[in-house]
């Protein structure tokens, strides 16, 4: 990953995926360093099997999938598997795949390791798994697989619920999940760290797992959120009680934990999890205030 021409030259990164919402926090959360430079091609590019060779023109140190994320349910996502098999064989560079802690089912019962077998059974999972399966065939490859991202844009889940709220819906969430709510900048500093370390000689390759320290249910996170709404819209003081009633009137169901172990990302890179509560106020504090 070394750029052996001139040491003070930019990290060249191909970003699959800039118009989704990892990609665009890449773009937005480095537009002031210097130290990274970003080629974006189109999604129609990622795409097309034709036009692979325009990639043999571009010259990058490191590819980040920031598109699996979103796109696995697509019915064309066997195209863009086939854009990253193609990037992995030729080894252009290495490869960095954005996965998800859903590849699991949950059913372990704790938090999931990387030498732990991939087991969900979900569309979703088969895809990002098939994928991942790939992209491990080649050595120089990296898969981060990640929590339950939110970041406040699109249909992200936080926008979503503040949404509800605003519009009188009813929040009725079945509470048999837990995981770790994880900030997608958050994500994009642990990326950028793992890219930076391996441009200078960093050789970890494999699957690592990141996500925030503190695991939560998934109607707890729902709660988290409107306690934070409740402080700037009185309709999500009324959506508080009524979960909390809902909630205390629902058998107790066996909970799944999709969570992850994230020993390995410290001990191999020296990266610490962070917390995700306060990310989420400021967050829906910041909806609030531009809405």
């Amino acid at each position: 990953m070394n750029n052996k021409q001139d040491i003070n030259a930019p990290i060249r990164i191909l970003l699959l995926g800039s118009g989704t919402e990892v990609g665009a926090a890449f773009l937005k959360l480095t537009q002031d360093k210097p130290e990274f430079e970003w080629l974006c091609p189109d999604e129609a590019l990622l795409l097309d099997a034709t036009r692979r060779d325009e990639f043999k023109a571009m010259a990058f140190d490191v590819v980040i999938d920031a598109l699996s994320l979103r796109h696995a349910l697509q019915s064309d996502y066997d195209k863009f598997l086939g854009t990253l098999t193609f990037l992995s064989q030729e080894a252009f560079a290495p490869l960095i795949m954005l996965s998800s802690a859903r590849v699991f089912s949950g059913n372990k019962g704790l938090a999931y390791s990387e030498k732990d077998e991939p087991d969900g059974t979900s569309s979703y999972a088969k895809a990002l798994i098939r994928a991942e399966t790939e992209v491990l065939n080649h050595p120089q490859n990296i898969v981060l697989r990640t929590g339950w991202l939110f970041s406040g844009q699109g249909d992200d889940f936080v926008c979503r619920t503040l949404e509800s709220i605003q519009g009188g819906v009813n929040l009725a969430y079945k509470d048999d999940l837990i995981g770790s709510p994880t900030p997608v900048s958050d994500l994009v500093r642990v990326v950028l760290s793992m890219l930076n370390q391996g441009h200078y000689g960093a050789e970890n390759k494999g699957i690592y797992h990141y996500c925030c320290a503190e695991e939560i249910s998934w109607v707890g996170l729902v709660e988290a959120i409107l306690a934070t709404a409740a402080q700037y819209d009185s309709r999500a003081q009324v959506d508080v009680e009524a979960q909390s009633d809902t909630v205390e009137g629902v058998p107790q169901v066996a909970m799944k934990r999709q969570s992850l172990s994230c020993r390995k990302v410290f001990n191999h890179f020296g990266i610490k999890q962070r917390p995700w509560r306060s990310k989420l106020r400021s967050l829906v504090k910041e909806l609030y205030q531009v809405s």
